[in-house]
């Protein structure tokens, strides 16, 4: 059996559409299904090929759907796809409605922006609850909450419960894929400013589609030359941030997919909102007291109130210990093969 995927990943969707579908892809493959990838343009491509998965380019407009409905069409009766997993925001009604007479589909609802006429829909957000998701769906199979969480097959199995230093030295700070705020940077380059930090190393990770890397290398070198500030470490686009996670005191973190990496390896963090699309998850995470907030970056009083949670979070082990222990009931791991099982029809 195969399982076609329809998603992007570029400059101006970042990677989180692409990183949750081969994760399912991935998880599919072990259960005996062959994932077949679709993108709009070659540069999407690179991600699920490095993986090893056929992947067709339609040569079209990656954010203009409904001008693919007709070779989708083709490709749906020459290739006899039979389930279509879709990722995309920029999906219309239409386009999905046309998929769905064709092929038994599947989609990724993060923004709960309409009702979608899927035969299988996919919302994992720990603030999930507040959707009347199956009062709206009568005959959809749903697969809510965080369950269905698709992380990378590393954050499965074997994550060692998570030490708790009583002092912090050691500070993550990420932003996904792409950091169009400049997050990154605008707290790198703060760091200098606030008194307190000089014993604790910032190890800040920026994504494929984060233009900001070589300035925050240049801060970094900055600080090595001066003794007293914050020693930074910059790196560039790691596989897996599942060894940093789990070698560091705490996170900060865009509202993301790493939040629920932070979740799984018990990871003490604080979260803050780059984009519209991560308003349920930093809610979520917020109003359960898992994570603290720091609010939206494009707000004014920002990276003030960032640091202000910083040096909270750095003086309380209590808040630190409780988080990481609540943080591990969220997230087991095991949500991509339970999307794959699901859309395939596989037993886990």
């Amino acid at each position: 059996m195969e399982l076609f995927i329809r998603t992007e990943a570029n400059e101006t969707t970042a990677s989180g559409h692409m990183t949750r579908c081969l994760s399912v892809a991935e998880a599919a493959r072990k259960m005996g299904t062959v994932p077949v990838f679709i993108v709009a343009e070659e540069g999407s491509a690179v991600m699920p090929r490095e993986k090893g998965f056929e992947t067709i380019v339609l040569n079209r407009v990656f954010d203009d759907f409904d001008n693919e409905i007709s070779v989708m069409e083709d490709l749906i009766s020459k290739r006899k796809i039979k389930t279509l997993l879709i990722d995309s925001y920029w999906v219309s009604k239409r386009y999905v409605s046309a998929m769905t007479t064709l092929t038994r589909t599947a989609y990724f609802d993060d923004l709960h922006d309409g009702i979608w006429d899927v035969n299988t829909l996919i919302n994992y957000s720990v603030n999930v609850k507040k959707y009347p998701y199956k009062k709206e769906y009568k005959d959809a199979k749903l697969l809510l909450g965080c369950d269905y969480m698709p992380l990378r097959s590393e954050y499965n199995a074997n994550i060692p419960t998570k030490i708790i230093n009583k002092d912090v030295k050691k500070v993550l700070v990420v932003s996904g894929g792409s950091d169009e705020q400049h997050m990154l940077y605008g707290f790198t380059k703060r760091l200098k400013d606030h008194e307190g930090l000089e014993g604790i190393t910032f190890t800040v990770i920026t994504g494929r589609f984060n233009n900001d890397h070589d300035a925050i290398e240049g801060l970094a070198k900055e600080h090595s030359e001066c003794g007293k500030l914050p020693q930074i470490r910059a790196y560039r686009n790691l596989p897996s941030l599942k060894a940093a996670l789990l070698d560091t005191d705490i996170c900060i973190s865009a509202g993301g997919t790493t939040l629920y990496e932070l979740a799984v390896t018990g990871t003490p963090g604080i979260c803050c909102m780059i984009a519209d699309n991560q308003r349920d998850n930093v809610e979520g995470f917020a109003s359960q007291g898992l994570l603290e907030y720091a609010g939206d970056v494009r707000d004014e009083g920002f990276y003030d109130e960032l640091y202000d949670k910083l040096g909270s979070l750095i003086d309380d082990l209590s808040r630190r210990e409780k988080m990481s222990v609540d943080l591990r009931r969220v997230v087991d791991g095991k949500g991509a093969a339970r999307i794959a099982a699901a859309i395939t029809d596989n037993k886990l």
